[in-house]
């Protein structure tokens, strides 16, 4: 059964997962208000935002006991991080010019070299390089698989599971808003931004990245942060699962550095990052919803 602590009888309050949303929204829109000056076309990212807490109060008068709304309800926030990520390419720099130069400069004092450009330069086998772009890719298998599973099997568990892992999302993005760095990608130019070809999942994810991919949110590294979120996650509430996460998550790490998408600083700052973030959002879910999760394992 799903878990109406958060509701009273009428269904007319807000999911934790939609509180959280609207936190971002309004932290987010006072940012912007700062810097209107600076900001291309604010009609666009006020009115977003506005569209979103209608849809959202619109929400919330309706009653998630229906299976399909409480589905759409909580799923909803998850969709709308394919927004608020490019997004954030919009307003990265209102403090900070792009910093990848002192990226570059951290990661050649740390290691001697540049590895998100020795990395596929030492190993440029097309069957490597596959394996590396399905690691990149396997990003939506861990997440979308472990929310799904906590979906089918504990819709309890899965009321946090979504709050954790999209309230993380927010929390990077909002980093990604004050820190402009754009990664290797996007960085370095020609041939040096190259990588090796592979087969399949090379052509999947070179096209989307070419559809939704924007010079933005390199530190501290989302794809790391949000997965070893997951694990975390997985570890502590739906072990049966960690022998098919643990395996994806190390190719996925490694891939993030093989493919430039990241530099290898911006990995470690994931790691960073998420054992100071997955502690606080866990307590942001306590606090919301102090009823949810007694039944959870």
């Amino acid at each position: 059964m799903w878990n109406y602590s958060a509701f009273n009888s009428q269904g007319s309050k807000f999911l934790p997962v939609e509180t959280a949303t609207l936190l971002y929204i309004l932290i987010t829109a006072v940012y912007l208000a700062v810097f209107i000056d600076r900001l291309e076309a604010p009609p666009v990212h006020f009115g977003v935002r506005a569209g979103v807490v209608l849809l959202l109060f619109l929400s919330a008068r309706t009653s998630c006991r229906n299976p399909v709304i409480g589905c759409i309800r909580h799923f909803l926030p998850l969709a709308l991080l394919s927004y608020w990520y490019p997004e954030t390419y919009y307003f990265n720099n209102f403090i900070f010019d792009h910093l990848d130069h002192h990226f570059v400069a951290a990661d050649r004092l740390l290691f001697g070299c540049q590895p998100s450009l020795e990395f596929s330069r030492k190993m440029p086998w097309a069957w490597f390089s596959e394996l590396m772009y399905f690691g990149y890719f396997s990003y939506y298998f861990i997440f979308f698989g472990t929310a799904l599973w906590c979906y089918i099997r504990h819709k309890e568990l899965f009321n946090r599971a979504i709050f954790v892992f999209v309230c993380s999302f927010y929390l990077f993005y909002m980093m990604f808003a004050i820190l402009p760095v754009m990664g290797p990608q996007f960085y370095f130019t020609p041939p040096s931004d190259g990588v090796p070809d592979g087969y399949i999942f090379c052509r999947l994810m070179r096209f989307l990245q070419a559809v939704g991919e924007k010079p933005t949110g390199a530190f501290p590294s989302s794809h790391v942060g949000i997965t070893f979120t997951v694990v975390i996650f997985v570890m502590r509430h739906c072990r049966v699962l960690l022998k098919y996460v643990l395996p994806l998550f190390t190719i996925l790490v490694l891939s993030t550095v093989y493919i430039k998408a990241h530099y290898l600083v911006d990995v470690i700052g994931g790691f960073a990052v998420t054992a100071v973030t997955y502690p606080l959002v866990n307590l942001l879910y306590r606090k919301i919803d102090p009823a949810g999760g007694k039944n959870i394992p």
